[in-house]
């Protein structure tokens, strides 16, 4: 008697995580939306944190920034900051009190025009109480005071302008050095590398960071306390890279523990994303987050336990390096670039450190809740690109947008599809790229026309479902296999589907095929 047991890879595939988690609020805070990035373009920062007053709150602070024009003939630098108050500008270090500031608009009168290329240096001096909200912005609270550099509730999400003057986009990147004067015995910490600790004198050092790699302004940080450092090194494709978690001193004998698995982590992302795109493997304890600042991500200190209930969230927030730090996406519609991929990363690392079984099944329990309740949680099935601004960093992005990365991984096979991302990533590393980028490059680099692809599963919301009909036995080995395509949550059919079917004959032995499916 012949037989045969039928097994289907669906293209519709998915990761069972959480992200960035948070509650979400009725209202919204909006600002005035603007396109300072049209016109101006910072090469670098250098943010001077002076003091904060424990008591009120206050910030007091100086923001260095070499502004250059994109335009021709700009007589006005247009800068964002919210909440706190200018007291002096500087433009190549002249004194100018033609300077207006309006809401969270300082607008910066020349002397001379600017053209195009051309650049100017500012030094701008402010204070105030920064703006935070129930999660985003920058917070000080009992000798504690750090930043989240986005903001689920503000619209736009940006918010690098909580706390210095900027450009407050996606994709204006720039380079930064950040120096904060702390009282003894807290420290202070940021992006990038330590240059120098500087003792005042006077019961107060100074630390200074760089971060060489340029970022957009909400991957900027800061983070002041009175920390402990643990301290490791992995042994990275391009050298050795230094490991430096921070934490308030009672948790300091529980980070090693908490981390086990960080640099396995690095390995499974090095290897499949490329080499770890920048100078520091960093993480800082904080009372809220997690924030995936630029080598200094801004971590829950709740999920420092000494256990590995909270691995899945640290692992999220590293890929980040490579999802969102190294390649941003270009706008807030664009974000299941940025958190879609970092959620199926999160779980995609547990194949590395658990093996095939325990991923499988949890991408299995993902995509039956993803079925079952994300258009519940965001009121509708809708499509990854274009997402509304207050479903951002909701189910749709994070849980469906794993999905897809896994259905494009399927669709392309793992030589092709990790091959292809690991030249997407350098091909727009340290810069913003859209949707439509990462279609494009992908239709030329691969040969395969991704267009439909994208069309069914980016573009346009709901689901396809395969399934087959009937399969009868021609002769010999041959067999036809009839299937049906079923949507849900959408009006049309995908096409240029490619759907793995697995056979298994009577001693167990597989038998794979791709089956193309049109309409």
């Amino acid at each position: 008697m012949r037989y045969f047991i039928l097994v289907l890879s669906f293209i519709s595939f998915s990761l069972f995580s959480w992200a960035q988690n948070h509650d979400k609020c009725s209202h919204k805070v909006s600002f005035q939306k603007t396109s300072l990035g049209d016109s101006l373009h910072v090469i670098s920062y250098h943010i001077y944190i002076d003091s904060i007053n424990w008591e009120t709150d206050n910030l007091y602070a100086r923001c260095e920034l070499e502004v250059q024009s994109k335009v021709n003939n700009l007589v006005q630098i247009p800068l964002e900051l919210m909440d706190l108050v200018v007291s002096e500008v500087k433009i190549d270090n002249v004194i100018t009190e033609d300077f207006t500031q309006n809401n969270l608009r300082l607008n910066i009168n020349l002397d001379a025009p600017l053209q195009e290329n051309q650049s100017v240096n500012l030094s701008i001096t402010y204070s105030g109480e920064p703006y935070n909200e129930s999660w985003g912005g920058f917070y000080i609270d009992n000798q504690y005071a750090y930043n989240l550099g986005v903001g689920f509730e503000a619209d736009p999400h940006n918010l690098g302008k909580a706390w210095f003057p900027c450009v407050d986009d996606f994709r204006d990147r720039a380079i930064y050095d950040i120096t904060a004067r702390v009282e003894d015995p807290l420290k202070a910490v940021a992006g990038g590398i330590l240059q120098e600790v500087i003792d005042n004198g006077d019961g107060t050092h100074s630390y200074h960071w760089h971060l060489e790699e340029n970022i957009p302004t909400y991957l900027a940080s800061v983070a002041i306390g009175d920390y402990a450092i643990y301290e490791d090194t992995y042994e990275g494709i391009n050298g050795d890279i230094p490991i430096q978690i921070y934490v308030r001193p009672y948790k300091i004998d529980i980070v090693e523990p908490t981390f086990t698995h960080l640099k396995n982590t690095l390995t499974a992302f090095e290897t499949s994303w490329g080499a770890y795109p920048f100078e520091r493997v960093g993480y800082v304890g904080t009372s809220i987050g997690a924030m995936e600042h630029a080598t200094n991500i801004a971590y829950p200190s709740f999920a420092i336990d000494g256990g590995l209930s909270y691995e899945y969230l640290y692992t999220h927030e590293l890929s980040h390096m490579w999802f969102g730090d190294k390649v941003t996406c270009a706008s807030a519609e664009d974000m299941w670039l940025n958190e879609g991929w970092a959620t199926y990363c999160q779980l995609f690392y547990e194949k590395a450190i658990y093996g095939e079984i325990p991923y499988k099944n949890t991408m299995r329990h993902h995509l039956r809740e993803v079925l079952r309740t994300t258009h519940f949680t965001d009121g509708g099935y809708l499509a990854l690109y274009g997402i509304p601004h207050n479903l951002t960093y909701g189910s749709t992005v994070y849980d469906k947008g794993a999905t897809v990365v896994e259905s494009l991984r399927g669709y392309l096979g793992d030589e092709v599809f990790f091959d292809a991302i690991k030249a997407y990533l350098n091909n727009y590393a340290y810069h913003h790229a859209s949707s439509e980028n990462m279609r494009d490059f992908l239709s030329n680099h691969t040969g395969v026309d991704m267009t439909d692809f994208f069309d069914a599963y980016v573009f346009t919301p709901g689901f396809s479902q395969f399934s087959v009909d009937s399969v009868s036995h021609i002769s010999g080995n041959d067999y036809a296999i009839y299937m049906h395509q079923r949507i849900k949550g959408k009006e049309t059919f995908a096409n240029s589907n490619i759907i793995e079917v697995t056979l298994m004959d009577q001693q167990w032995n597989t038998h794979s095929v791709r089956i193309y499916l049109f309409g």
